[in-house]
């Protein structure tokens, strides 16, 4: 071959001079920068609402009977994430006696539940499932605001239509309140149902 030319020898002086620059910089010599990576759908600080709530709790349940007295009943729960962070799945079980569903004794109950948080629509959907009734029905959907998350559902019954409202509230960084209320009137007055006070478990 022959002599490079004049034009060659240029271009290798100009490569080897960018070679020096980035080794001196510490950067490997065919290195390209990154594309940056926008923040996705489920890392916005609405989407992350319910992280207060991850990891394991024991549960002091109180629930509501037929003659208007409280029972008490031990549960615990487990949450995670899942679907890389844009969902949360909560595994629970307890002990339970709803006497609005006909119990008329206290049954072993396991449950799983799942949320995400819709960002099109602005608000949370909850759906539940348990060993009783092992399927999701309609959803509960709602959000926070200063602190304190309501969530509802709605349906019909023999006796007219009913709503119900999940309530979080009362969370610090090691325990939540929790309570389910029911409402005949269309949401002008509630009666509360069932309770759960969480701890967070330490084992």
């Amino acid at each position: 071959m022959g002599e490079p030319t004049l034009a060659a020898r240029r271009v290798s002086r100009w490569l080897r001079g960018a070679s020096a620059l980035l080794l001196v910089a510490g950067a490997p010599v065919l290195a390209s920068p990154l594309p940056a990576q926008d923040a996705g759908p489920c890392d916005s600080t609405k989407a992350r609402a319910f992280d207060f709530w991850l990891g394991d709790w024991t549960i002091e349940q109180r629930i509501l009977t037929a003659d208007g007295r409280w029972r008490a009943f031990p549960a615990r729960t487990s949450v995670s994430r899942a679907a890389g962070g844009c969902a949360l799945v909560e595994r629970w079980e307890g002990t339970v006696q709803f006497f609005w569903e006909g119990m008329t004794r206290p049954e072993k109950l396991s449950a799983l539940s799942v949320r995400a948080y819709d960002s099109a629509a602005n608000e949370w959907r909850i759906h539940w499932m348990d060993s009783r009734s092992p399927r999701f029905g309609p959803p509960y959907v709602g959000g926070f605001t200063d602190g304190v998350g309501e969530f509802f559902s709605s349906r019909q019954t023999p006796d007219g239509p009913r709503r119900s409202r999940i309530t979080f509230s009362e969370i610090t960084a090691d325990s939540v309140h929790w309570d389910l209320a029911v409402s005949s009137d269309d949401g002008r007055t509630w009666t509360r149902i069932w309770i759960m006070e969480m701890r967070r478990s330490r084992e």
